[in-house]
């Protein structure tokens, strides 16, 4: 970010590219998540953040995300391993919109 800050780029400029890379990416992580009652599936959410794009599933309501996505050995519980299945999917997806962004906002600057 601070090289793209001396480019003349800000962190606000990029907001939206994160936040359409997290929609993109909670969308991707949906069909890796197991749907027993299709409840953990359903709180999968791309959440709009300044300079990352979050992707979070669980909450007190859905408390048992943790157990699912690492595993309970003791439970005979196995990893589903969703974050980084989702991770690796969407790494080229990622950089490619962002890269494109950033390319966009350049452009808009007269920087390119």
């Amino acid at each position: 970010m601070r090289d793209l800050r001396s480019l003349g780029l800000e962190i606000d400029d990029l907001k939206n590219a994160f936040s359409r890379i997290a929609q993109v990416g909670a969308g991707v992580m949906v069909r890796y998540v197991p749907a027993r009652s299709g409840r953990l599936r359903g709180d999968v959410r791309g959440n709009r953040a300044k300079s990352k794009a979050v992707v979070t599933v669980g909450r007190a309501s859905v408390p048992y995300a943790g157990p699912i996505q690492w595993g309970w050995p003791k439970r005979n519980i196995r990893p589903a391993g969703f974050f980084e299945r989702t991770d690796a999917a969407m790494n080229p997806v990622a950089l490619r919109m962002l890269e494109d962004e950033i390319n966009r906002q350049s452009r808009k600057r007269g920087l390119s």
